[in-house]
């Protein structure tokens, strides 16, 4: 599609002196609906088209970017980077050699792909969660449908020419229920690399609505946990939170290479429990984004950080690989054609073990089991405070009484050395709603695995 406009701009990077240049074009869309107590408070569709232009001179990088599509837009910008590479003066930088030259990457078919579907079966996903909450009690709803599609081109003076599709959509609900007075929430969000037919059976309006006021009913019953150190068990969703949020990070190849993350020059130690196995992949058949090449144009990687314990590998881009003189992951990411390569995650996850996740709970003599992750923080050397929604107290191997937003608290190296067991049903999701975030960007990603046990975590609750 872009080809044409690249051609002249990467000839221009060569008469330039630049050892490498690179142009990577975007035509993406954003659709939003935010459906509120029975009306329509959000309705957006925004469109990203233009292109990113990154060039190497002298071991420094520039990088500029343009919405002008046209030669002489492309060629202004291309010029840009240069200048701006040149005034950071001699560097050290470099990338790493392309792994793949041609390809192009069509994201997965879709039935009803949200680029041909009505504006009418968009609004009707979110009224029919709203009328089933409605229905069920909800004092307020919130329903939401989201998508994000395009295409991402990357070309290269290497002669690297990759095409590449991007889906996502999802659809959420939200409730609150009021008795006696008392509140309790509840929320459910399904996301898919698929067109609308995704939101059927159990993944249909109905069972967002449904799951979100059985959450709710559960809050208005739920009690403060127990504090002190515990057996956690935590469900696949909570479970994707420590693998992206308090692991995933740390395993990125700018952070190694800079020295700031704790897994630093740590290949082949023992790191965790033999239970623990943690994998980044671009694509995998259990759900998540579908992300099979990145915005470098390298073929998204299956990348095993830890392999039953052991530390195994780091995330790249084609910059990081090439300052650890190791290969590209197809990890190198760009929340838009505005913004510069970063390396960040695709699908982060645990992966399975031999357990049922009701083995598991039998197995417990007392702990919580805890679902539905509500936001915390993490810090560099992988200290995190996590919160978890709604959960059950476990006493014998029964689950008791409910309990509600439980903070967890530790450090991930110290508590991958008490997961004990794994369950089987593993689950990986996403969302067009947010994503993560890094150094200002935001970007779409997969994260879950399995049913967890951690036999010691600390739970902050009621002594």
């Amino acid at each position: 599609m872009f080809e044409d406009l690249a051609s002249p701009a990467l000839r221009r990077a060569g008469e330039l002196g630049v050892s490498f240049a690179e142009v990577r074009f975007e035509d993406t869309t954003r659709e939003i609906i935010t459906y509120i107590n029975g009306k329509v408070t959000a309705l957006g569709v925004s469109r990203a088209r233009g292109a990113g232009v990154r060039v190497l001179y002298r071991g420094s990088i520039g990088f500029a970017s343009t919405s002008d599509l046209s030669m002489e837009g492309l060629v202004k910008a291309l010029e840009e980077a240069v200048s701006i590479a040149r005034a950071l003066g001699e560097g050290g930088k470099s990338v790493s050699e392309p792994t793949i030259r041609e390809r192009r990457f069509p994201a997965p078919a879709a039935r009803k792909h949200p680029s041909t579907s009505s504006l009418e079966d968009k609004l009707d996903l979110v009224k029919r969660a709203y009328s089933v909450a409605k229905e069920g009690g909800a004092a307020s709803v919130t329903t939401r449908y989201g998508a994000y599609y395009g295409l991402v081109e990357v070309y290269t003076t290497e002669g690297v020419g990759v095409s590449a599709e991007r889906l996502v959509t999802g659809i959420s609900a939200a409730v609150v229920l009021r008795e006696n007075g008392k509140t309790g929430d509840g929320f459910e969000t399904y996301g898919f690399s698929m067109g609308l037919e995704a939101f059927t059976g159990e993944y249909s309006p109905e069972r967002a609505a449904e799951k979100a006021l059985e959450m709710a009913r559960n809050a208005l019953k739920a009690r403060r946990p127990p504090a002190g150190e515990l057996t956690v068990i935590t469900r696949p969703e909570l479970t994707g939170v420590f693998a992206h949020e308090s692991f995933g990070h740390l395993t990125e190849g700018d952070g190694i290479f800079a020295g700031t993350s704790p897994l630093t020059g740590r290949i082949g130690e023992q790191i965790a429990s033999e239970v623990v196995t943690i994998v980044d992949a671009g694509v995998d058949p259990r759900g998540g984004y579908y992300f099979p090449v990145d915005d470098e144009g390298t073929p998204a990687e299956r990348v095993v950080l830890v392999e039953r314990g052991v530390l195994r590998g780091y995330l790249h881009s084609r910059e990081s690989a090439a300052l650890l003189g190791m290969k590209p992951t197809g990890n190198g990411r760009a929340q838009s054609f505005h913004h510069d390569i970063l390396v960040r995650m695709r699908n982060t996850f645990f992966e399975a073990g031999d357990w049922s996740e009701e083995e598991i709970i039998r197995e417990t003599k007392f702990g919580l089991l805890l679902d539905k992750p509500a936001g915390g923080q993490v810090s560099e050397d992988g200290t995190f405070t996590f919160n978890a929604r709604i959960g059950y107290i476990i006493e014998n191997g029964e689950l008791k009484e409910p309990v509600r937003d439980t903070v967890l608290a530790g450090n991930i190296l110290e508590m991958l050395k008490y997961v004990d067991a794994a369950a089987k049903n593993v689950e990986i999701s996403t969302s067009p709603f947010g994503g993560c975030g890094k150094w200002g960007q935001m970007v779409h990603v997969g994260d879950g695995g399995p049913t967890l046990r951690v036999t010691k975590l600390l739970v902050g609750g009621e002594k």
